[in-house]
């Protein structure tokens, strides 16, 4: 049974999120997002919903963060563009 300390959507079970995102990405990779956000714009997300996106989401639930499908589609994004963020500042 997996108890929750912070509520799924906090602030900082994101950031918890995205620490583990830049853990579990690959720096190339996630220079390879940060060029398509650049390259791409706001829209990049809708290009890549079905690649990058499967991608996030699936490495999330593996990492056993317990949002369901439909918070996972409204925040994927945000979270892997904070990770470029925080890599690369």
């Amino acid at each position: 049974m997996i108890f929750l300390i912070e509520p799924p959507l906090s602030p900082s079970y994101k950031k918890e999120a995205v620490r583990y995102l830049i853990d579990h990405v690959p720096g190339e990779t996630l220079e390879e997002v940060a060029e398509i956000i650049k390259k791409e714009g706001p829209d990049w997300e809708v290009h890549h919903h079905y690649d990058i996106g499967i991608d996030v989401r699936n490495l999330l639930r593996e990492g056993e963060f317990l949002w369901d499908a439909v918070e996972l589609d409204d925040v994927w994004a945000g979270l892997i563009e904070k990770a470029v963020k925080k890599k690369f500042r």
